[in-house]
């Protein structure tokens, strides 16, 4: 329960951090608030409401006082307007008509195909499915638009025997991809867009046969059942599959929310690395995904989307 608090806090401070919010000149009350949230996480993973409960006004009281001005404003007003109306109507009746709370069983976020190639730096490609801890593998950068050089850190799902639904796309020049519907997919105006609200004649990133990155316009989108997919994370966020472009977030409706939200991942592999050696690991879900789900959930559901 330790390493649960320690990574909550740390990613609370890497969000405000990252949005450069205003916070309060006293790093007590700061601190003092973030022990909320953690109490908040315990309380819910154990089940606790009553626990929970007691920690969404104090919560709800450090926003006003402390987070108001702040650009987290995906996850930070966002994110307390979300408590606000937990405390008002989910406490102390969860079953409450008005009550928000969502089932916490953790829902299939699924990910690429199985069958899909990643490309390495020298142009060759490999299964997605062969990946291991530290390999080098070509990404996207958002803000220059140019192919850049990554690695992975980890496998955030790994299904090779169970079947899902996929959203097929294919592009002009006849590139396809099979990714599931909540997947993220930058897209030529700026924005990363998931799988399901992408649409024929929308302009994706994919990389040519001389190897550089353009923008190409989607002619096919059909839904399409496949066994095994996987969801490799990224030291950049961003990876290049089947010659396409794409984000290693679903589920969160943000990329830039989402990659912050991992920065504890990003970090304990830069300074310790990580062992995921292949299929030998096992199938299932990496634990780091499954409490962020778990937080997103219960916290401000409004991200979640499937």
């Amino acid at each position: 329960m330790m390493l649960f608090k320690i990574l909550f806090i740390v990613g609370g401070l890497v969000l405000m951090v990252n949005a450069r919010c205003d916070l309060t000149d006293d790093p007590l009350e700061l601190i003092e608030c973030l022990s909320h949230l953690s109490t908040m996480l315990l309380g819910f993973a154990k089940n606790d409401i009553s626990r929970v409960c007691r920690s969404t006004s104090l919560i709800a009281q450090c926003a006003q006082g402390h987070l108001s001005e702040c650009v987290g404003q995906q996850l930070g007003i966002a994110a307390f307007n979300e408590i606000k109306h937990l405390a008002l109507n989910c406490c102390p009746d969860r079953n409450s008509a008005n009550c928000s709370i969502r089932d916490s069983t953790l829902k299939d976020q699924r990910c690429f195909a199985a069958d899909s190639l990643v490309t390495l730096p020298n142009g060759q490609h490999k299964s997605i499915t062969q990946l291991q801890s530290g390999d080098t593998i070509l990404a996207y950068d958002d803000r220059t638009k140019q192919l850049i050089h990554t690695h992975l850190i980890t496998m955030l799902d790994f299904q090779l025997h169970r079947f899902a639904l996929f959203k097929q796309l294919t592009t002009l020049s006849g590139r396809q991809l099979s990714l599931t519907s909540s997947h993220l997919l930058p897209t030529s105006e700026q924005t990363y867009v998931m799988a399901k609200n992408l649409r024929i004649g929308m302009d994706i990133y994919v990389m040519n046969d001389e190897g550089v990155l353009m923008s190409e316009t989607i002619t096919n989108i059909t839904d399409v059942v496949k066994q095994g997919y996987v969801a490799p994370l990224t030291a950049e966020g961003t990876l290049i599959v089947n010659n396409i472009a794409s984000s290693c977030y679903a589920t969160i409706n943000s990329h830039h929310v989402a990659h912050a939200a991992v920065a504890p991942m990003r970090w304990w592999y830069r300074l310790f690395g990580m062992s995921w050696k292949g299929s030998e690991e096992g199938e299932g879900i990496h634990w780091f995904a499954k409490m962020l789900y778990e937080i997103a959930v219960f916290i401000v559901p409004s991200i979640i989307h499937y």
